[in-house]
């Protein structure tokens, strides 16, 4: 093997480089690799030569008679969640309503610990985040009004944020990492079409957005940087299950306006998003009259009917879900016989069915439900 140590390379003068092939030229201590910039594929091109396309803002060489595209691969990021998975407040099996709060990483196997508590107890509750803050509002009891907030980073017990315009549970959350939204419940004796919402990063009393299209409980929102969609629940009464969809545009106020629907009426399903993929999960299915374990999903920019995803391990309504951008997460749940303590994951972007990657904490006592579930950043 031979060994050439180049300090400087020069043209014909001190000033000029040596052009190389496919417009690769070294000059002094500098080495340049040249492109062909233009909107269409540039004729009579040689292997090696690369070409960047400025309609599409994209680079390519050419290799072995073609022009390949060239690109690196980023780690995919959302403004409202992150790797550190949260499951707040719920019900024990037991009997026991829960201000505990517990986290685990999303990325992993590793089962739910301890991170703290809430500042009120409470189950039927809804919850939304950015990167470093979760923040969980309404209720069962004296939390019907509380927002409280976290900060995802580091473990330690829930503060006080604010108050929501209506005391609620059964609400839903959805936001952008921005501004976090709730919708529905049922609080002053009736159900609430209430969209109230939050800007995460400062404490404070909620705002009035608008409406849904009637007074709903126990559906699910989801939602991505441009819109939050709700879908499902009770809508007027108990006896009146929905399997509607309807949004709203984050970054205004205003009213919703309809999405599409689900395949069936589900109470208690949950939901999660990346940035363009929504996934609706389980629920009791009101139009089969069973525990449902589907999987169905909507394109979060474009409205219409859900489509068939896949399956969850265990049919579950009452159930939470978040993710971190790339996968969800289903935690926790009940099958009408018993809470579950499991957290399923499937990836947002591919079809298929959901399995179980950890564990929530037990406590010596069997799983939860009702609880809420968000996501942010570990460090």
């Amino acid at each position: 093997m031979s060994t050439i140590k180049v300090d400087e390379i020069f043209g014909e003068t001190d000033a000029s480089a040596v052009n190389f092939p496919n417009k690769f030229k070294v000059g002094g201590l500098s080495a340049e690799q040249g492109y062909t910039a233009s909107g269409s594929e540039p004729s009579s091109p040689s292997n090696g030569d690369y070409w960047w396309d400025t309609g599409n803002n994209k680079l390519y060489r050419y290799i072995d008679g073609g022009f390949k595209e060239l690109g690196i691969t980023l780690p995919v990021t959302i403004d409202w969640g992150g790797a550190r998975g949260f499951y707040l407040g719920g019900y024990r099996w037991g009997g026991s309503t829960e201000n505990s709060i517990d986290y685990f990483d999303i990325t992993s196997t590793t089962n739910a610990q301890d991170f703290g508590d809430l500042t009120v107890a409470g189950y039927n509750l809804a919850s939304v985040g950015s990167n470093t803050r979760v923040c969980t509002a309404g209720g069962t009891s004296s939390r019907a009004n509380v927002i409280d907030y976290i900060t995802t980073t580091s473990t330690g017990n829930a503060t006080d944020f604010g108050d929501l315009t209506v005391g609620v549970y059964g609400l839903s959350g959805a936001g952008n990492g921005v501004r976090g939204l709730f919708m529905g419940g049922y609080g002053s004796s009736a159900y609430q079409n209430v969209i109230s919402y939050i800007t995460i990063a400062n404490t404070g009393n909620a705002t009035d957005f608008g409406d849904l299209s009637g007074g709903k409980r126990y559906g699910a929102a989801l939602g991505n940087a441009t819109r939050a969609v709700y879908g499902g629940g009770h809508q007027g009464s108990i006896s009146d299950r929905v399997n509607t969809m309807e949004y709203v545009t984050i970054g205004t106020t205003g009213n919703v306006t309809d999405f599409g629907d689900l395949h069936a009426k589900l109470q208690h399903p949950s939901g999660c998003s990346d940035e363009t993929r929504g996934v609706f999960v389980g629920g009791f299915n009101y139009t089969s009259s069973a525990v449902d374990d589907t999987m169905q999903y909507i394109t979060i920019g474009t409205t219409g009917n859900a489509t068939d995803f896949g399956n969850l391990a265990h049919a579950n309504y009452e159930l939470s879900a978040t993710s971190d951008g790339v996968t969800g997460v289903v935690c926790g749940g009940y099958n009408n016989t018993i809470y579950q303590n499991d957290i399923e994951k499937f990836t947002i972007q591919t079809l298929g069915n959901a399995t179980v990657g950890m564990q929530l904490t037990t406590g010596g006592t069997g799983g939860k439900a009702l609880g809420t579930a968000s996501s942010g950043n570990a460090s």
